[in-house]
């Protein structure tokens, strides 16, 4: 469908200018569902996806406005469905607009080609797009993305030093190609910088880590994924847990999750486990050893690994045995809302992650 809004059609044919967008496309103008009524609908197709939006138009914003504009395009997205976010379409932003409604998290593109799009598998920014011939910062975050983010967060983390190409595609578990061409990719985006003398360095690892949290949460984990599990008879947790650790080693495999938090801060009474298994796992003897079953809304959670068995900051600084990555355990509890499971994650960022090196 062709827009007939005329800023409708501007902001389309930016869209389909941008690198990793097979097609853009307006399906409705108006938009009109049961409980919102907008100004029209979006949909962009990329190489592994469709990625829906609602779209409202509100022009000549200022500085002033954002607070307004961001309260409503919060209360815009509690009224859709979970897989639709609002999209604001609006005039020529100033970057000081635009930098406020991206630190908001209200997607937008003004007509001028200033883009912020936050999808957990899809990111742009462009701003600073006077000209047409600047270059445009798009990432369409693949799980071996992810992957690689994970290992250059884990590698630099120990290390200090400017990131390690092959170490991080040891660590990731992807090709050499595939990581070079993601550092580039992150590169444009403003995460990392690479200098002649220097190599690839973080520049901005908070951002980073927010990115990779929420890609695992949305996407990775879901390809990781092996089953859930409960214990048989009334058993409660803390004799699962005592199983847990001593099976570790007999089925090399990594804790995870709640229990491993647990380990870690002293602060939090587990009820779930994650157990990350490594290539050739059993899985029948696991489950028969820890005497567990079967069951979609089970209490331990079988992921696979990915990447080296064993991670770089369980070498160097290895509080218990068989612990996997911080990295690994903040993105299982941070992806839940439960309270607990936040303060938790807290204190495993402040103890562990909040030293990450800036340069």
């Amino acid at each position: 469908m062709y827009p007939k809004t005329p800023i409708f059609q501007k902001c389309l044919e930016t869209l389909n200018s941008l690198p990793n967008i097979q097609e853009a496309t307006v399906r409705e103008e108006p938009y009109l569902s049961e409980n919102v009524l907008a100004d029209g609908s979006l949909r962009i197709k990329t190489s592994q996806q469709s990625i829906d939006y609602i779209c409202e138009i509100k022009t000549h914003l200022t500085y002033d406005s954002i607070e307004a504009i961001s309260e409503y395009f919060k209360n815009l997205s509690f009224r859709l469905k979970d897989e639709v976010s609002p999209l604001l379409i609006t005039s020529d932003l100033s970057n000081l607009v635009a930098e406020k409604l991206a630190q908001n998290n209200i997607e937008f593109i003004d007509i001028k080609g200033t883009i912020y799009l936050n999808r957990p598998t899809f990111y742009v920014f462009v701003k600073n797009n006077t000209v047409r011939s600047q270059k445009r910062k798009s990432l369409n975050i693949t799980n071996s993305s992810l992957q690689v983010m994970y290992a250059v967060l884990e590698d630099w983390r120990w290390t200090l030093q400017p990131i390690d190409v092959d170490r991080v595609s040891q660590l990731s578990g992807v090709s050499l190609k595939t990581v070079k061409r993601t550092l580039d990719k992150l590169q444009d985006l403003n995460y990392i910088q690479y200098g002649v003398k220097t190599g690839y360095k973080i520049i901005d690892p908070l951002k980073l880590l927010e990115r990779w949290e929420l890609g695992y949460s949305e996407s990775l984990r879901n390809t990781l994924m092996i089953e859930n599990f409960s214990p048989i008879g009334n058993r409660k947790f803390f004799d699962i847990a005592e199983a847990i650790d001593q099976f570790a080693s007999i089925h090399d495999y990594l804790i995870g999750g709640e229990l491993a938090a647990a380990k870690l801060t002293k602060y939090l009474r587990p009820i779930h486990a994650t157990l990350h298994l490594n290539p050739n796992f059993n899985l029948r003897k696991i489950a028969l050893d820890l005497k567990l079953k079967p069951d979609p809304n089970g209490s331990i959670t079988f992921l696979r690994n990915f990447g080296e068995p064993e991670p770089q900051w369980s070498k160097v600084f290895r509080q218990e045995k068989y612990i996997v990555s911080p990295f690994l355990i903040r993105a299982e509890l941070v992806r839940m809302s439960d309270s607990r499971l936040k303060k938790t994650a807290q204190l495993i960022y402040d103890k562990y992650i909040k030293c990450l090196p800036k340069i």
